[in-house]
């Protein structure tokens, strides 16, 4: 476990790392620039220090840290609008703004993954731990595979988060576990950060599915059928259909991933 660090240290040291990144232009049509150089400083520091905070012990603090990391960006991007009133920004701006707002989308977006770890796994109807989560007053969202549908070892099956990304109640994380280990999936999370899907993929001239692509869910969705279902949403269940009545359970398509942000394995949990 990380040694704890409050979001303050956090900022000042990615702070220190942009500030030491940065080449002052001196001379020419570099003055706007020169201006700009605490905000371009600012901006790639909350990115680089919201990207840390999954690996932090912030959980007490994690909100006021994305409220203050928020803050923080639109207030930089008042003062490179006002330096730059006069004429287009430059690109770079422009990424440095996205990649703050990007870095900010994420850490609230982030949460708890399982994946299987030995399959192929099928997961069926999750009434029960529905009923379970809202017992217990649970307020965030909860991603399963669809019931019935065959996942092979890899692949993405639940994902649980709450409100500003922080770490849900330690209750609604084991009963997420216990229930998938009643179905042959390891019950400790896998990994720590923004959500993904897994879309299946179809080639109906070759006769079916001919792949599972486990990608990011920033951005437009893919092509194919998502297998991953919304169950609670706010702390509100969702309508989840029953599964196909069960055969002989079949071989899911290879799995394959996009590459995305880096995250954190439960391992450094």
């Amino acid at each position: 476990m990380a040694e704890a660090i409050t979001w303050a240290m956090l900022l000042a040291r990615w702070t220190e790392f942009a500030r030491s990144a940065v080449a002052l232009p001196t001379t020419g049509p570099g003055g706007r620039w020169r201006q700009s150089v605490p905000s371009v400083i600012g901006l790639q520091a909350i990115a680089l220090a919201l990207a840390d905070l999954d690996e932090q012990n912030l959980e007490d603090d994690r909100a006021l840290a994305m409220d203050t990391a928020s803050v923080g960006v639109e207030r930089h991007a008042l003062e490179l609008a006002e330096i730059w009133a006069d004429e287009p920004w430059p690109d770079a701006l422009y990424e440095l703004l996205s990649d703050a707002r990007l870095a900010l989308s994420r850490a609230a977006a982030s949460g708890l993954e399982w994946c299987v770890d030995d399959g192929p796994v099928a997961l069926d109807h999750p009434a029960d731990l529905v009923a379970m989560l809202h017992a217990m007053e649970f307020p965030g969202d909860l991603d399963l595979a669809a019931p019935g549908v065959v996942l092979s070892r890899g692949c993405p099956c639940a994902f649980l988060h709450i409100a500003s990304g922080a770490r849900p109640a330690e209750a609604a994380i084991r009963a997420v576990g216990a229930f998938l280990a009643g179905h042959g999936v390891d019950g400790h999370w896998i990994r720590r950060g923004p959500p993904r899907q897994v879309y299946r993929q179809f080639d109906f001239a070759a006769g079916g599915p001919v792949r599972d692509l486990v990608a990011w869910r920033e951005g437009d969705p893919k092509a194919g059928q998502p297998l991953l279902v919304s169950v609670m949403v706010c702390g509100e269940s969702q309508p989840v259909g029953l599964p196909p009545r069960r055969g002989m359970m079949v071989a899911a398509p290879v799995l394959e991933f996009e590459a995305g942000p880096e995250v954190m394995d439960a391992e450094e949990a």
